[in-house]
């Protein structure tokens, strides 16, 4: 007789107190669709293999932090390799980092609330908006929202580094927030 199928949660807190066939288990559950998620993030499928492993490998390392109380195991780790995604659009200094990073969002919340292929399909038509909206955006402008928002500077830092007054990267960044949304909104 066979025993019943273990839950994802069951196996990562398994894998947690270092049962290596749990974890084993819980890869063979979770890796194609973690997968499948990573390649939409990152747009490439050699990048996505990549931030997959690595993202297995913290996976193991943390497995013993999860809660099954507060979240899901696919919940759970549908985070810590959004953030190992995130990790490679940075090293790998993206152009269109905003696009990505909305695309990246929605594609976080659709795959923690299991939603259906129409949201999927406007999650991605959100985020061309936004990319096509930033694009009109003044250069400056743009690169400033791109520091702040998607490398997570803060306003010192980016003024320190850019060697410009802190006054003029809050005002262009201000003002490019609200173009930002005046375009969004479909105005000139």
């Amino acid at each position: 007789m066979s025993q019943p199928e273990l839950s994802e949660e069951d196996l990562l807190q398994r894998a947690g107190r270092g049962d290596a066939r749990a974890f084993d288990q819980l890869y063979d559950r979770l890796a194609p669709r973690l997968f499948g998620l990573l390649r939409q993030m990152l747009h490439d499928e050699r990048e996505a293999e990549d931030v997959l492993q690595d993202g297995f490998v913290l996976l193991w390392e943390r497995a013993a932090t999860f809660d099954a109380e507060r979240s899901r195991a696919f919940t759970w780790a549908v985070m810590l390799f959004r953030h190992k995604a995130i990790d490679r659009m940075r090293m790998l200094g993206r152009r269109n980092r905003l696009v990505d990073s909305a695309a990246l969002e929605q594609t976080t919340l659709v795959a923690s609330s299991h939603s259906g292929v129409d949201e999927e399909v406007q999650a991605h038509e959100r985020s061309v908006v936004v990319g096509e909206a930033l694009n009109e955006l003044p250069k400056e402008q743009r690169q400033l929202i791109e520091f702040a928002f998607l490398k997570g500077l803060t306003h010192h830092v980016i003024a320190e580094s850019l060697g410009i007054p802190l006054g003029t990267v809050k005002t262009n960044i201000r003002r490019g927030l609200l173009r930002l949304r005046d375009l969004l909104k479909g105005g000139a």
